[in-house]
């Protein structure tokens, strides 16, 4: 036998109140009723919110013990006495084999995910007849047999996604000829399977992104179907071409996605029959050369290719999405009707100015970023864009900032501005707030000036003659910032100064006093939490909110002296104090090198003299073994001079 986690169906069955008060009541509660569905089967009850469904998440705790089948025929659905429709979701319990599941007419959707299903009882859904959704994502399966869907005809939804599935046979969906929404995707297809979804005659979504598919031909003559497809995904494969016979004649594609290909051919007139094509995503290809795009189109997303010119867009298009290209000039003004146009993005292309004569009145978000633009052009101006609230100059080699004319946004982007040294004076003067379209009166706008390495002043008035309703300035490198800068009260979503290396001193007390707690009142602690002081040494890497609620004035009480310069105040310390500290470093260290040139000399004679007396001992040692040496041979002669007498 073989042990899983629990079997619970957690649902909800909403008990009809008499009012408001009682419903809520019900609602609130959140009480749990254990219903015993069998053996080693329980369900946990709470009240439905939409009053239409009992929501079913069964785990199981046993599986049959004949070849580990689950024996989810011996499930008693729980009591329905308001006859809700039933969704039950049998989520990673570890089933390998799908059993029979016990009729009931009132089961809608049914999902088996993150288990590991390779196999399946014949029938397995023949007693819910009325099953409009079924999911098998992030399975086993490596075929669909027909006996799969018997009796359910009426299936709207199927989920095959995360398979190992590379093949089906023309009768595998034979049955299925309501289904409206199909999920293969990331399974292991090499075409697109026609045969097999010929029968779908209903079907109007099919995912395919994340396959193997290289051959794109959805039109054959012996085969005349997906006639109501209306969304197609092919994202992540490897098409490499798409030609006029690709597309059937007269389709009804309104969502077309063919990104993450390795598409280098697009025919002229390959979309000629996608009247209908709304959306077409071609992103992350390597598409060089123009072709005609469909008359219907309003979205065109042709990012991350190789555009070196501006393709023909329809006078309906309203989302151009063109960033990372090789375009070096703005589209050809008399090709293109742009006036219904909402957004823009060119940015990562070659561009180095931005000069247009027609205005774009519909325009509400312009990217140009990391670009070759290296000022702000003139054409960025109500004028040309009445209606624009979002701008995005990031990353360009831009090295002073003035907006040369008005220009009314909600947001603008600076980011990452490498070259971008000081913020002069009046240099977002022109700059003003958009108002909502209830309002007339222009308002504040939101500045991302952050990520600019060598930015480190910003002059008093920068702002001048126009409001903040957020500055981000984090991440650069700033060490002051006046406080008459703008009026800071009106900043109402929030000051970020992170990440810079402020001059914690007197002229820098009214952040603590004024910023820190506007912040915390806004609910913006989350500013604050790496906003810290750069200088002077004693206080290198100590945050801001530190002093936060202190009664002095505590970085004026470490000033020692300031320096006016150009209405900033640049504070540094006196040199009489800057002397005295370095004189009793440099007595410190004096009296250390003293020390230790003594200790050294009083070693060396002590080395000395124990070197001279070992020396002495040591000749002391080998005068005494000489003459113990000489006395035995003494002795040695008289008794060789005695026995030679004798002879």
């Amino acid at each position: 036998m073989r042990a899983l986690t629990v079997l619970t169906f957690l649902f909800f069955i909403f008990k009809y109140g008499s009012g408001q008060d009682v419903y809520e009541d019900i609602i609130n509660e959140e009480v749990y009723k254990l219903i015993r569905l069998s053996d080693v089967c329980t369900c946990s009850e709470i009240s439905d919110m939409d009053r239409t469904h009992l929501e079913l998440y069964v785990q199981c705790t046993e599986f049959d013990r004949i070849e580990n089948v689950a024996d989810l025929d011996k499930i008693e659905w729980p009591a329905n006495p308001n006859g809700l429709k039933i969704s039950a979701t049998f989520d990673g319990l570890g089933l390998s084999t799908l059993g029979k599941l016990p009729p009931n007419s009132l089961v809608e959707t049914l999902k088996f995910t993150n288990n590991i299903i390779k196999a399946y009882w014949p029938d397995p859904f023949s007693e819910v007849p009325n099953l409009k959704i079924l999911s098998f994502s992030h399975n086993d399966l490596t075929a669909i047999t027909p006996d799969l869907f018997t009796n359910i005809e009426g299936l709207e939804e199927l989920d095959l996604s995360y398979n190992k599935l590379s093949d089906f046979n023309p009768i595998d969906f034979k049955q299925l000829r309501h289904l409206k929404r199909l999920n293969l995707q990331s399974n292991n297809l090499k075409r697109v399977p026609l045969d097999a979804l010929q029968p779908m005659v209903a079907l109007e979504d099919l995912d395919l992104s994340k396959n193997g598919i290289f051959d794109l031909l959805l039109q054959r003559n012996e085969v005349e179907n997906l006639a109501r497809l209306k969304r197609l995904n092919l994202n992540d494969n490897r098409i490499r071409s798409i030609t006029k016979d690709t597309f059937p004649a007269n389709n009804s594609l309104e969502l077309l996605v063919l990104s993450n290909n390795i598409i280098e051919i697009i025919e002229e007139d390959a979309f000629l029959t996608c009247t209908n094509l709304r959306e077409l995503n071609l992103a992350q290809n390597n598409i060089t050369f123009l072709f005609t795009m469909p008359p219907a189109l309003q979205i065109a997303m042709l990012k991350i290719n190789t555009f070196y010119h501006w393709p023909t867009f329809p006078s309906g298009i309203k989302y151009i999405d063109l960033s990372y290209n090789r375009l070096t000039d703005l589209y050809d003004e008399e090709a293109n009707n742009f006036d219904s146009l909402e957004v823009l993005n060119i940015g990562g292309n070659q561009i180095k100015n931005l000069q247009i004569k027609k205005k774009l009145p519909n325009l509400y978000i312009l990217d140009i970023s990391y670009t070759l633009i290296s000022e702000i052009p003139r054409t960025i101006s109500t004028q040309y864009f009445p209606n624009l609230e979002e701008l995005h100059l990031d990353g360009n080699p831009i090295e002073t900032v003035y907006f040369k004319n008005i220009i009314a946004v909600k947001r603008l982007y600076m980011n990452e501005m490498k070259l971008l040294r000081v913020v002069e004076d009046k240099a977002f003067s022109n700059v003003v707030g958009r108002a909502d379209e209830a309002e007339s009166e222009l308002h504040c706008f939101s500045l991302s000036l952050s990520n600019c390495p060598s930015l480190w002043e910003i002059r008093p008035g920068a702002f001048d003659g126009t409001s903040l309703c957020k500055l981000d300035i984090s991440r650069n490198n700033l060490t002051f910032l006046p406080k008459i800068l703008t009026d800071w009260s009106e900043v109402v979503e929030g000051v970020n100064l992170q990440y810079n290396p402020w001059h914690c001193t007197c002229d820098m007390q009214w952040v603590v006093d004024e910023l820190l707690p506007q912040t915390y009142a806004t609910n913006n602690s989350g500013l604050l939490d790496e906003l810290r002081c750069g200088s002077p040494r004693g206080v290198e890497g100590l945050r801001l909110v530190h002093w936060y609620n202190w009664t002095e004035r505590a970085m004026c009480d470490q000033d020692i002296g300031s320096d006016t310069r150009h209405g900033n105040y640049m504070l540094e310390s006196s040199t009489e104090n800057f002397s005295s500290k370095y004189s009793t470093l440099t007595l410190i260290l004096g009296a250390c090198i003293i020390v230790t040139l003594l200790i050294s000399i009083a070693l060396s004679v002590y080395l000395i003299k124990t070197r001279k007396k070992y020396r002495v001992r040591r000749a002391a040692m080998k005068r005494k073994r000489q003459s113990a040496t000489d006395i035995n041979n003494g002795h040695k002669d008289q008794f060789t001079n005695l026995n030679t007498s004798k002879v």
